[in-house]
């Protein structure tokens, strides 16, 4: 009896081994996903080694992926240029990370001459992913006039955008045209429910938005837009003021 049992238990060790090694073996036989782990763990060479065949085959996350080890000079030297192209082969494969890379280095002028057109022209393609780092993008870029007219309304708009997708710079961008009044009428309550959703999102100098804002609100108005914000942020941005 006991004999049986115990052979019994053996069973089950072998064939609880051979299903953790079964997966072990998809992980490890998929690049992308073992690219991906090295990345997490630092491993950068190995990621690069995982990432690089798969770009040259075409694969637009891990040409993306690649840009940014070019970028860093993670597991290998550092190249702008190098990181532009992977970054470029990305975006015309419809990668959004990819597109909005590309958009910063001609906005910037990284690895290429600065070109306020081209980098507007990939950060609109990331748009259509929804994007948001791409969509505050061009809200500062009309918001600056870099190669677009300034344009108050269309920048409240992207910000917009990307601050309804939890981008904490947009939401602080939006909040400090709504306190100001820049393209539109100032609104120090709603200024104030954007600069804290700012805040809970890790953006660190929102006190230029709210302490300004709350000189011209009372106890019961600050108190209001404390709740709205709370209300917005647990909504996962659903119930939000436009």
């Amino acid at each position: 009896m006991r004999q049986f049992r115990n052979l019994n238990i053996i069973k089950c060790i072998f064939i609880l081994s051979s299903v953790m090694l079964s997966t072990t073996t998809v992980v490890m036989s998929d690049p992308l996903i073992a690219g991906k782990s090295a990345l997490k763990r630092g491993d950068y060479s190995i990621a690069f080694r995982a990432f690089s065949p798969l770009a040259n085959e075409g694969n637009a996350e891990a040409q993306a992926h690649l840009g940014n080890l070019y970028e860093r000079g993670l597991g290998v030297l550092e190249d702008k240029e190098v990181a532009l192209t992977w970054y470029e082969k990305a975006g015309q494969a419809g990668n959004p990370q990819g597109q909005h890379n590309t958009g910063i280095f001609y906005y910037e002028g990284r690895g290429v001459n600065q070109d306020y057109p081209s980098a507007y022209e990939w950060f609109l393609r990331a748009t259509d992913n929804e994007y948001p780092p791409s969509q505050y993008m061009l809200g500062l870029m009309y918001h600056q006039g870099h190669g677009v007219a300034v344009n108050f309304e269309r920048a409240r708009l992207w910000f917009s955008k990307s601050a309804k997708q939890g981008y904490a710079n947009a939401q602080f961008m939006y909040a400090f045209m709504i306190q100001s009044g820049e393209g539109g009428k100032s609104d120090p309550p709603k200024a104030m429910v954007w600069a804290l959703l700012a805040e809970k999102n890790g953006k660190k100098d929102t006190v230029a938005i709210t302490v300004p804002a709350s000189m011209t609100m009372t106890e019961l108005e600050i108190a209001a837009a404390e709740k709205i914000a709370n209300d917005c942020f647990q909504s996962n941005y659903q119930n939000c003021p436009e």
